[in-house]
């Protein structure tokens, strides 16, 4: 049986081992793109997360000393009172601001409902009872409510630069307010059309009172709208619809009170909003009209002034001095808080200061519409890269290459969004360095365990199951070609198989049943003593040690398995004496040297095997097996490197094509049997001596006492009749007691 039609295999059978990793790579770069441009919700989500990350890794920068927020804060309730409070104190309030010199001051309130209406909801619950006095002194109070208003509007309005807030609604129906802020359309020059229709509508919106709106410089609304991804508070609408008209948050008409002659217009594209220009400034915002917010840090990052040092004079009028001043309510009941990358409890009217300072530093987050064709760029480039490396590079290497570029990646997006405001996607090409990775990584496993399956099972017909699985985990042994190792060679053979053949020529069943338990036989002593099996011929044996497993007692091995089969074979004559099948006799041979091992053949059968002129010597040891009248011969190299073993010389031959002589032994037993071996050594090396230096009567003696003793001792006979012919025929005088063989 050959190993060669084992290991023959077509090395591509299975689709898993024709997709090559760059194949594979491209193929997931095409997936992660398609997700990328389908914009997966979860994967989305994932994004905005990592764009939060960059903020909190970039850190906290100072926020704008242009911007200060007077905060109706916990101390100014104590202070004064719990909100809302009468809009004469408010009134106070503006006017402290805009005698400081502010430059502008917005309104993070809402002023919907007159104070006496206020009062008067209340009225009708308490009025039934009450004398008319009591009645005198509500009506009174009523009265003062109305002037409170007024208070309120003419401050606004002396003050020349207040700008008050409003709400709107999306979803509850109502009139639009259109009236009250006509003459606020924002369009300017710009391209409108089906463009506009991405613009989110309003459906009402929330006003000040009349008198307090028509007062105000200009008027912005205060609504943010939250991601529907997880509800944080990440853009800001920079324009919505309300009935005809297109409006602007309290950020940019404040702007537009501090910038007067800077107009303020849309650019509108066919996809949507393309920008907004305050004078030279193009403000980036998404098709919607929604600017992504570069969040300075936490709450309070921007200057805070409390309402009450305000109102009690105790603020410096140079902190408010020409500051864009935002008024807002920060005081823990009743404050109005969003969730924010930074903060889960971030002051609304920060986030308008943080809008506000990412305009006047021009320092926005921008996602032009071109950044999704770079990031599939840079995927591209990515697995391109991945699956070329990992065509050749596998285990620790291929994972550095997957590391490294996850690092590059990393560092040079946070480095592009640190100092350009551009966040390039992290989840989609660092998924796709993933799914590169890992799937080729898996590839290579399935193909390489499909590879080491085929070996092992191939191998273990010729190895030992143990190291079988060691050669499984090393493929590149396969490799077509060989390396020279010294290793020791074996070859047996059954004398006189022919003759047994022909006995059991009309049962050829009976004849392979005997042949398959010898070969069984002999083959498990081999591994038993950790051998390659190499082939059968026939009823011939090959097999070696040394290979492909190193193994520096080969010899040693070789010796220990001959002896093994040896006692095999008496075992199994037993059993086919009891089946009433003839006995079987072999021969082994043994020679140890430099041989080239390896696979060999061609990509569709392979054998793995030995070649050389020591393989060779080894083949015919075997058959001078059949001249000597021995069972196992051994050239003197494997003997050399066998000392734990006891052999006797039986002879100096040169074989046909060589010119130097080979001593060969015969293996007689373990090492523990030398006391046993001792007599028949001894002289036999004194018989062989005297037929060496033509001492022909002393080595009839000595070979004839061995017989004596053990007549079936075919060296003795052997070396009886060569010196009775000499006798008769003398060697030439150049005798040098080398026996040459003239066959192979």
């Amino acid at each position: 049986m050959d190993a060669g039609g084992a290991l023959g295999y077509d090395p591509l059978p299975m689709n898993w081992e024709r997709l090559t990793p760059l194949r594979i790579a491209l193929l997931l770069g095409v997936l992660v793109t398609a997700l990328r441009i389908s914009s997966c919700r979860y994967l989305e989500l994932v994004d905005v997360r990592a764009v939060d990350y960059r903020l909190i890794q970039r850190g906290i920068q100072p926020g704008s000393p242009d911007i200060v927020i007077v905060a109706v804060d916990d101390a100014s309730l104590e202070a004064i009172g719990r909100w809302p409070w009468p809009r004469s104190i408010q009134a106070q309030l503006v006017e402290r601001i805009a005698d400081t010199g502010a430059a502008v001051i917005g309104f993070d309130i809402v002023q919907s409902e007159r104070t006496a209406n206020v009062a008067s909801a209340q009225l009708p619950a308490h009025v039934d009872g009450v004398d008319a006095k009591a009645l005198d002194a509500i009506r009174a109070v009523l009265r003062k409510g109305s002037s409170d208003d007024a208070a309120f509007a003419e401050a606004i309005a002396k003050s020349a630069r207040s700008v008050v807030g409003y709400f709107l609604d999306f979803n509850r129906p109502g009139a639009a307010a259109g009236d009250q802020v006509s003459g606020y359309n924002l369009v300017h020059g710009s391209k409108q059309g089906r463009g506009e229709a991405r613009v989110h509508q309003a459906k009402t919106a929330t006003m000040n009172i009349p008198e307090i709106q028509s007062a105000a410089r200009e008027r912005g609304y205060f609504n943010f709208i939250p991601d529907d991804l997880d509800g944080y508070y990440r853009r800001v609408p920079l324009v919505l619809r309300l009935g005809d008209d297109m409006v602007v948050p309290l950020s940019l008409a404040m702007l537009r009170v501090v910038r007067p002659q800077e107009s303020l217009s849309i650019r509108f594209a066919d996809f949507g909003v393309e920008a907004i220009d305050l004078g030279a400034v193009s403000i980036p915002v998404a098709e919607d009209g929604q600017l992504l917010i570069n969040y300075r840090g936490p709450g309070k990052t921007f200057r805070h002034v409390s309402a009450a040092d305000v109102l009690a004079g105790r603020v410096p009028p140079d902190v408010l001095k020409d500051k864009l001043v935002l008024v807002g309510v920060t005081a823990t009941a009743v404050a109005d808080v969003r969730a924010t990358p930074f903060d889960g409890v971030f002051p609304g009217v920060e986030i308008h200061a943080n809008v506000l300072d990412n305009i006047l530093r021009q320092d926005f987050i921008q996602q032009p519409k071109w950044i999704v064709l770079v990031e599939i760029a840079v995927i591209a480039l990515l697995v391109l890269i991945l699956g070329l490396v990992l065509q050749h590079a596998r285990g620790v290497l291929g994972a550095a290459t997957a590391a490294t570029l996850i690092v590059a990646y990393l560092a040079g997006s946070q480095w592009l969004f640190v100092h350009y405001g551009m966040p390039l996607s992290l989840v989609y090409p660092l998924l796709a360095i993933g799914l590169c990775h890992g799937s080729i990584s898996l590839q290579h496993y399935i193909v390489e365990e499909r590879n080491k399956r085929k070996i092992r099972n191939a191998f273990e017909l010729y190895l030992t199951p143990a190291v079988a699985r060691v050669v499984s985990e090393r493929p590149e042994m396969l490799a077509l070609g060989g390396d020279t190792r010294e290793l020791t060679v074996l070859f047996s053979d059954i004398r006189g198989f022919t003759t047994i053949s022909e006995k059991f020529q009309g049962d050829p069943h009976t004849l392979v049943a005997l042949l398959n338990d010898f070969l069984g036989g002999m083959t498990d002593v081999i591994f038993a003593c950790d051998g390659t099996l190499d082939k059968y011929v026939g009823d011939e044996i090959m097999a070696f040690w040394g290979a492909p497993l190193p193994q520096a007692d080969h010899a040693a091995r070789a010796c220990r398995g001959a002896l093994g089969m040896m006692a095999r074979l008496a075992q199994l004559n037993e059993e086919f004496h009891q089946r009433g099948w003839p006995s079987l006799d072999i021969g082994i041979g043994l020679n140890s040297g430099p041989m080239v091992v390896g696979n060999m053949g061609s990509a569709r059968r392979l054998s793995y095997t030995l070649v050389g002129d020591n393989v060779n010597l080894g083949a015919r040891l075997e058959g001078l097996n059949k001249l000597y009248g021995s069972h196992i011969i051994a050239s003197e190299s494997t003997v050399t490197e066998s000392p734990d073993f006891v052999f006797r010389e039986l002879d100096l031959v040169r074989v046909k094509g060589k010119y130097q002589g080979v001593r060969i032994f015969e293996v007689l037993g373990p090492g523990d049997e030398r006391p046993r071996w001792a007599s028949l050594v001894t002289r036999f090396e004194s018989g062989l001596q005297a037929y060496r230096t033509r001492q022909w009567d002393e080595a009839i003696t000595t070979f004839g006492a061995i017989l004596e003793e053990n007549p079936n001792d075919g060296p003795a006979r052997l070396y009886l009749g060569r010196v009775r012919g000499m006798l008769d025929a003398p060697p030439p005088l150049d005798w040098d007691g080398v026996t040459v063989m003239e066959t192979k």
